[in-house]
């Protein structure tokens, strides 16, 4: 639920300071908010082509480790859709953001809806990172912002445009650093890119499956006749059947690159290319070593783009 959508020099200051351990789930706690509309049982959904948000914090004197839960869902869609304008029939695009906190790149996210018979679901990731003990001044000011990132030539008509518009931020949870180093979660992507977080090691494997390519976004009616009620029950009786439609077709021919494909991979700080070492080729799969270091997470692609491709990132 989106709540207190403007301040006013006439509005009362945050008083509330977190401690460890911090849950933030709701914005209406939020010291900063920048290019994010506040939430309720949210934290805030961005509003333009990057987000921040700011919250005080006794210092905690000691290392921390943060998650960061960002979301994709249905009317991230739609404002995405209502002020981009995409072509009428362009499929929809996954969302690849960067993480940032204390003005430094911590992590990134590739968030792809899976598409479903009647509509397509929402989907979230987590992005994890430690913070040093004095990367909390004595200000005790975390600050989150979710950020555009660099676009090599090969993601283009892969990635949206604007990823950041309309994503939410659920939650904030802010720990003492365990012991444990983080272990990256590997899931698919839903999509032909995946993210390669700095904690997976320099030798893993990109697996590729098939999905259900997706469908183009629902645009809203800009003509009177086009918002009757009939026209749009109508409207949404041919979206249904050409989900349907394109379902069926992809359990057909389940398209995979062959075998023997090849990657894409930058480094998501600098946007540079990061060289990778093909170790071993596998049905619907590639083992990868890193010969040059990156200097923050990797964002790799196969080389034959493909709408019904899912990428994902595992160990060797």
């Amino acid at each position: 639920m989106i709540g207190s959508w403007f301040a006013t020099d006439y509005d009362e200051p945050p008083k509330f300071v977190a401690g460890l351990p911090l849950d933030l789930t709701s914005g209406q706690h939020l010291n900063i908010v920048d290019q994010v509309v506040r939430g309720r049982a949210i934290i805030g959904r961005v509003t333009s082509d990057y987000g921040a948000v700011g919250v005080k914090m006794h210092h905690p004197g000691t290392a921390t480790r943060v998650s960061v839960l960002v979301h994709l869902d249905e009317t991230g869609t739609r404002w995405w859709s209502d002020r981009v304008r995409p072509s009428r029939h362009a499929p929809e695009l996954p969302r690849l953001v960067l993480v940032r906190a204390q003005g430094e790149l911590r992590g990134a996210a590739v968030l792809a809806r899976r598409q479903g018979l009647k509509s397509a679901g929402g989907v979230k990731v987590t992005v994890e990172f430690d913070l040093a003990a004095d990367e909390l001044d004595e200000d005790g000011l975390l600050m989150v912002e979710l950020a555009e990132p660099p676009r090599p030539g090969w993601v283009t008509g892969r990635i949206a445009a604007r990823s950041a518009l309309g994503l939410r931020i659920d939650k904030i949870t802010v720990r003492a650093q365990p012991t444990a180093p983080i272990t990256p979660i590997s899931s698919a992507t839903g999509c032909d890119v995946a993210v390669v977080a700095p904690q997976v090691a320099d030798v893993f494997r990109l697996e590729v499956s098939a999905v259900t390519p997706p469908q183009p976004l629902p645009r809203p009616a800009v003509h009177k006749w086009a918002r009757k009620k009939p026209l749009r029950a109508g409207f949404k009786a041919l979206r249904m059947a050409r989900r349907a439609g394109t379902r069926v077709v992809a359990e057909v021919h389940k398209p995979l690159p062959a075998e023997g494909f090849g990657v894409h991979a930058t480094d998501l700080r600098t946007g540079v290319p990061v060289d990778l070492e093909v170790v071993e080729h596998g049905a619907g799969s590639i083992t990868l070593r890193r010969t040059t270091p990156a200097t923050g997470p990797i964002l790799i692609g196969t080389d034959q783009p493909g709408r019904g491709f899912s990428c994902k990132v595992a160990g060797k």
